[in-house]
C-alpha cells in the first residue's frame, strides 16, 4: 500500500521526513539539491532541521494554529 500523507509539526519533524524521503528515491544530497535547485549544503540544514526563514516561520504558524502540515501524494495511476 503507498503512503498517502506524513503529518509533521515541528521543523526536525520536516527535516527527518526529507531525509527519509530523499534516501526512498535514492538520491543523495547533492542530486537532490542539483534537481531542486538548491544548495547541497541548504539541503545538510534542512534535515538536521536547522530551517530558517519562510520555512521556519511557516512552522512557527503552524504551531501557533495547534495543526500538522501534511505531504500528500496522489494516488499512482493504475492504467
Amino acid at each position: 500500500m503507498d503512503e498517502i500523507f506524513r503529518a509533521f509539526d515541528t521543523v526536525a519533524n520536516l527535516g527527518h521526513e526529507i531525509r527519509r524521503l530523499r534516501q526512498r528515491a535514492g538520491l543523495t544530497q547533492k542530486a537532490l539539491a542539483e534537481k531542486a535547485g538548491v544548495s547541497r549544503r541548504w539541503v545538510n540544514h534542512v534535515e538536521r532541521g536547522h530551517i530558517g526563514g519562510e520555512i521556519g516561520n511557516l512552522m512557527k504558524v503552524v504551531r501557533a494554529l495547534e495543526v500538522k502540515c501534511q505531504f500528500l501524494r496522489p494516488p499512482r495511476n493504475t492504467r
